[in-house]
């Protein structure tokens, strides 16, 4: 179906009003804010800012992933985490060229790619594209993989 770009851009508003509220709220696969035990409202405000990074990271990897351009990996990931990811992607490659990561290092899909696979996506481009659940997993497991590495190149370096 197509709309105006007007009604579009309204739609795309609400989209996005209705995964920061899933995210938010929904218990098995967001942050379950409903569940925290804090009880005034300024701290449940700064608990919403501190979660706000990692919503804002999920919008920008899936408006990404949708869009056919490339996009700077900065945008997104720091340094120290496309190096990181740089070192999954070996893993996370399957043997076949149909599970190989098809973007360059120069694109955020890269990376993405990695995360949705961390997530549980299959990786056949031929499927269904990951959708937000799946980076939301994916980059839940990748901050423990960034530990882990972190934790190893400080001990590594002593």
């Amino acid at each position: 179906m197509h709309y105006s770009p007007e009604v579009s851009t309204k739609l795309t508003h609400l989209e996005g009003g209705f995964l920061l509220t899933s995210l938010l709220t929904n218990q098995k696969e967001g942050f379950n804010l409903e569940a925290s035990e804090l009880s005034q409202g300024k701290a449940i405000r700064k608990l919403c800012l501190m979660m706000l990074e990692t919503i804002v990271k999920l919008f920008i990897m899936q408006i990404a992933y949708a869009t056919p351009e490339e996009s700077c990996p900065q945008s997104c990931f720091s340094p120290q985490e496309i190096e990181c990811l740089e070192q999954q992607i070996e893993q996370l490659e399957g043997k076949t060229e149909k599970l190989k990561n098809p973007y360059t290092s120069s694109d955020l899909k890269r990376y993405i790619w990695a995360i949705a696979r961390l997530g549980g996506w299959k990786g056949y481009l031929s499927e269904r594209k990951p959708g937000i659940t799946t980076f939301w997993m994916g980059l839940q497991k990748f901050a423990a993989i960034m530990q882990g590495w972190i934790l190893f190149r400080d001990v590594f370096r002593r």
